[in-house]
């Protein structure tokens, strides 16, 4: 490593010259750049009650959001992209977290922008393409990071709440302003919104083959695959309307799983999102997500980079033009608490800080060699240099 950035990843005898590094012997462990949670709600608590949740307190609120960081911290989450808090929140988390070591780099879209009495009543509610338009600029305005608009109610999504034409204009503004939007789409919402020219669809569950082509290059799909499946679990460990709703439950989970395949096959851009605090996940269990995209049919090497790296392109950003900063240290994980096996197991609840070394908290700016031994995924040993933004940085932020 040097100045924070991997230089060669592969075999002994094609390595650069070494001498006079300092080498950490990683032998038996699995060592991973920081991860990227796409789809955040740092003021939501989760559980079974996630949404009444939203009306807390607001100091209850906050102190969710500082706990929230360090626990994506110490679980390797470097970057989280925050897509609606109440009365924009997120925007003071975000703020008052900026450049600690403790939590990761936040990306905020100040709050939910939603047709009137279609969402729940801590949105910003909007009765014209006018209004909406304008609470686009007023969030902009307000400090956030790109916009989020609600364009589809339900859990299916069967009811879409804005027309392409009422988008379109909100759209324009805001890339006007080197700015990113993005649409909660969970059904029929998806289809009008990728036409609208949003820049990615949140949850997606009702992604066709249609919809998937015209995403293709151009808009990102954020699936939240983990609360679905925890809608199935609470059917055993909650009851009530969990275990009433069970088998729409088991359906509209096997449908996401289609849409993500879907998706995949049709060369859409894949961003992993948990949706923590926002749906019924915690903090802290991303790892659960990579699992879901193996089960969609996604390879455990493939599943890992939507949620590390991906390579650079245009097509397919989250948020707008600023930068987190760089790759501050990497995770070792022993070989025990790999993240994803080929059977899907998620082993991501134990994650290690790697040595004193490897963190550039510590300033450590010379050239490190990482040495480790056994059989390597040949995918990942070829020799080759990586150096970028804060890992998925290319798809959250522009070039």
């Amino acid at each position: 490593m040097r100045d924070g950035c991997i230089q060669y990843v592969g075999p002994d005898d094609s390595a650069p010259d070494a001498s006079g590094v300092e080498i950490v012997d990683a032998s038996g462990a699995t060592v991973i750049p920081g991860l990227v949670d796409c789809h955040a709600h740092f003021t939501g608590l989760g559980g079974a009650n996630w949404i009444a949740r939203f009306g807390d307190p607001e100091a209850d609120l906050l102190a969710r959001g500082a706990e929230a960081a360090r626990d994506l911290a110490r679980m390797g989450i470097l970057t989280a992209r925050d897509v609606g808090a109440p009365r924009r929140l997120n925007l003071r988390i975000r703020d008052t977290h900026r450049g600690q070591v403790d939590a990761p780099t936040i990306i905020a879209a100040g709050t939910w922008l939603a047709r009137r009495d279609k969402f729940p009543p801590f949105v910003v509610f909007v009765d014209s393409a006018d209004e909406l338009r304008k609470a686009a600029i007023a969030e902009m305005d307000a400090g956030a990071d790109f916009v989020k608009i609600a364009v589809d109610t339900g859990r299916t999504g069967e009811e879409v709440t804005f027309t392409v034409e009422e988008l379109q204009p909100s759209v324009r503004t805001v890339h006007e302003r080197g700015k990113r939007i993005t649409a909660h789409a969970q059904g029929k919402g998806a289809a009008v919104a990728v036409q609208a020219g949003v820049d990615s669809i949140e949850h997606g569950f009702g992604v066709d083959a249609a919809t998937a082509e015209n995403m293709a290059g151009h808009t990102t799909l954020v699936p939240t695959l983990s609360v679905l499946e925890s809608f199935v679990g609470f059917a055993a460990t909650d009851g009530g309307r969990f275990s009433e709703s069970k088998g729409a439950s088991v359906a509209l989970l096997e449908q996401a799983l289609a849409a993500v395949r879907t998706a995949r096959k049709a060369g859409v851009r894949i961003a992993t999102g948990s949706d923590f605090g926002g749906g019924s996940v915690r903090p802290g269990h991303l790892a659960w997500e990579v699992e879901m995209l193996v089960r969609a049919g996604l390879e455990p090497h493939e599943a890992l980079a939507r949620v590390a790296r991906l390579p650079p392109r245009r097509a397919g950003q989250l948020a707008g033009p600023q930068r987190p900063s760089p790759l501050r240290f990497v995770r070792l994980l022993p070989f025990r608490e790999r993240l994803v096996d080929r059977g899907g197991r998620r082993r991501l609840f134990g994650v290690r800080d790697a040595p004193d070394a490897l963190r550039e908290r510590r300033g450590v700016e010379a050239h490190h060699r990482l040495v480790t031994e056994g059989s390597r995924d040949r995918r990942l040993a070829e020799p080759h240099s990586h150096c970028g933004l804060n890992v998925m940085s290319d798809l959250i932020v522009s070039p």
